[in-house]
């Protein structure tokens, strides 16, 4: 029989979390895989939830305690203590949710809370472990060497050492990259740093270095910006790049710069051109007659057919992906230095290509009539 209003107000009720309420980011505990090494690295420092995931729910329970049940989670009234970005389930009171993406906490007032910023106020190192976030972080130190961070925009305060960032839209680290050649910025957006050294950054729209940017790999979808050195780099970049102050370092330091093509269009056909090559390599053994079993003739045929309706597919992708890459307007690319162009500096237009060997100043460099032309100014008075 089931209960009445008056008796279900009297019942008390035990809040069940879906999350560690005594979870604290100060003191975490290193994880144990098994049998294996503890993970020092994976620390779980923060509780991604997604919108709408249960975060507690209230479950009636009568004066006998079922075991396992604490008591502090045990209430007097049917209420939960719900905090900043949570709701009821409207189709389920018993149930609460998150309201956004973010992490789960409890404040110190006890309400059970979501936030969409995390902030890390110290480096990202053993005491943090890796970081990866459904929201945005923002790191008041320093990202230390071996250690990664993902999150939808990231923002660095401090240096970052050889360690690799990935955002679902943009990164900005205001104290630069010291990348020891292992450093990895990838960003679906736009990345901007303070400097960069012996790094990759890879930006789906643009990237801008407020200072230098030295020996290192930068893989641009849109325009590229520098406003002091470019020196003893290689740049993939799909429009525009401009370098304030000096681009290149000499002819015992190559700087190359390939525009014209999106970098991760041609990635993409590269790599599947590797996998149709694969494929093809793959029929001939089957269709070799040296290798062929009479016994499974019938299962090497049918594997044959497969892979020819596999290399059918991936065929019909290639030619869609370089009619894509022919239709590139390679007449808007340009290379813009207001300050010293030196030797040693090779540069691409579509499949264009011209070395400097000179010193050179003030200069556009764009193609015209088929070739690639140096302009002075670089960038004409409006």
């Amino acid at each position: 029989m089931p209960l009445s209003t008056s008796n279900a107000a009297a019942m008390k009720h035990y809040l069940k979390h879906h999350f560690d309420p005594d979870f604290n980011h100060l003191n975490i505990k290193a994880n144990a895989r098994g049998n294996e090494q503890v993970d020092h690295l994976n620390r779980g420092y923060v509780h991604n939830v997604v919108e709408d995931q249960v975060l507690a729910e209230l479950i009636p329970i009568d004066d006998n305690l079922p075991e396992g049940v604490n008591p502090r989670f045990i209430l007097e009234e049917p209420v939960f203590p719900a905090g900043a970005n949570t709701r009821i389930d409207p189709q389920n009171p018993s149930l609460l949710l998150a309201e956004s993406n973010g992490y789960v906490y409890i404040d110190p007032d006890g309400r059970i809370c979501v936030k969409s910023l995390l902030n890390i106020r110290r480096d990202v190192d053993y005491a943090t472990g890796n970081i990866s976030f459904i929201g945005d972080v923002v790191i008041h130190g320093s990202v230390r060497s071996g250690f990664k961070v993902k999150g939808r925009n990231i923002l660095v305060k401090g240096p970052v050492e050889a360690a690799t960032l990935e955002a679902a839209q943009s990164i900005q680290v205001e104290a630069g990259v010291k990348g020891d050649k292992r450093a990895e910025l990838r960003a679906k957006a736009s990345i901007k740093v303070k400097f960069c050294e012996n790094a990759l950054l890879s930006a789906g729209k643009n990237i801008l270095v407020e200072g230098s940017c030295l020996h290192s790999r930068l893989i641009v979808g849109n325009a590229l910006a520098i406003r002091d050195k470019l020196i003893g780099s290689e740049v993939l970049c799909r429009r525009m790049v401009r370098v304030g102050a000096q681009l290149g370092g000499g002819l015992s330091t190559i700087t190359t710069l390939t525009l014209g093509y999106d970098p991760f269009l041609m990635q993409k056909i590269s790599e599947l051109e590797s996998t149709i090559t694969t494929l093809k390599t793959r029929r001939e053994v089957l269709s070799n007659p040296k290798t062929r079993e009479p016994g499974n003739r019938p299962e090497q045929d049918q594997l044959l057919r497969e892979l020819d309706q596999q290399l059918a597919v991936l065929d019909k992708q290639r030619i869609a992906w370089a009619e894509q890459i022919a239709t590139t307007d390679w007449a808007a690319c340009a290379v813009i230095v207001p300050g010293e162009v030196r030797p040693g500096v090779e540069l691409s237009i579509g499949q264009y290509y011209e070395s400097v060997s000179d010193y050179l100043y003030n200069v556009r460099m764009i193609l015209q009539k088929e070739q690639i032309a140096m302009v002075s100014p670089a960038e004409p008075k409006k």
